[in-house]
């Protein structure tokens, strides 16, 4: 649709009467795609934004003054690129490919500031920067003599990322589950706080089920009679003395 065209080509020359109907048409269509790029640029600013940056017939223009308010000093865009580039970690949560392909565009900005990242630099610097579950990849490159460019490292370590993914499924398929946990888990619910409380208060204290109602009358174990207890009763005593008897005779016969 031709929609960049006032950002691709120069303002063509404004029609006279000796025109052509093709130059005409040249110079309508060239200022359509003006007025279309200059309410895309405006319509994607901020309304504080937009205030700040001078009225501009042409696009082209337009942002050039956009780029003079965002210019950034060569240096410090040098050193912050470098120090993403040397503090970027892998967590091993996101893609391994996404990341290798971030520490990538990080490398290409600075080969555009004229500082000069090689591949196999860029390399090595992914590698010291992956999750400690790729040590064995690491230990596996660092033993090779040949070395890897970029291309093959992000093919090598997302073909590592799916093989951990597929042992870590079934692990997890196959792993028995624990019943003794489950069982303790069953046979001891979890009661709330207000059904604790409730069941304290409806339950009778233990020592109103094992309070002993003593009797205002003995009763005497040996004759089965009332009124006096066992080492009172007279029969128990009578009792007694045959049975003391009887010992003592029997140890005199055995010394004899």
């Amino acid at each position: 649709m031709d929609w960049d065209l006032a950002l691709r080509t120069e303002e063509p020359p404004t029609p006279i009467d000796d025109s052509t109907s093709s130059q005409k048409f040249k110079y309508e269509k060239w200022h359509k795609s003006n007025r279309i790029a200059l309410l895309i640029i405006k319509m994607s600013m901020k309304n504080v934004l937009r205030g700040g940056f001078p009225d501009a017939t042409n696009a082209k223009d337009f942002l050039k003054f956009i780029e003079a308010k965002y210019r950034e000093s060569p240096k410090n865009e040098t050193g912050n690129l470098m120090n993403a580039l040397t503090t970027m970690r892998y967590d091993g949560v996101q893609s391994v490919r996404e990341y290798i392909l971030k520490m990538m565009d990080v490398a290409r900005k600075l080969n555009a500031l004229e500082v000069p990242i090689s591949d196999t630099f860029l390399v090595h610097v992914i590698m010291n920067s992956l999750h400690e579950n790729y040590t064995q990849l690491k230990v596996y490159y660092n033993g090779l003599r040949e070395k890897w460019d970029v291309n093959e490292l992000i093919a090598i370590c997302a073909s590592e990322e799916e093989r951990m993914k597929k042992e870590k499924f079934e692990k997890e398929r196959y792993e028995p589950m624990n019943f003794v946990q489950s069982a303790t888990r069953a046979t001891k619910p979890h009661v709330p706080d207000v059904a604790k409380k409730d069941s304290t208060k409806s339950a009778p204290s233990p020592k109103r089920n094992f309070k002993l109602n003593k009797p205002s009358v003995f009763k005497c174990y040996f004759c089965k009679k009332a009124g006096h207890m066992k080492k009172n009763c007279p029969k128990y005593k009578v009792w007694l003395a045959k049975q003391e008897a009887k010992k003592g005779l029997h140890n005199k016969e055995n010394t004899k």
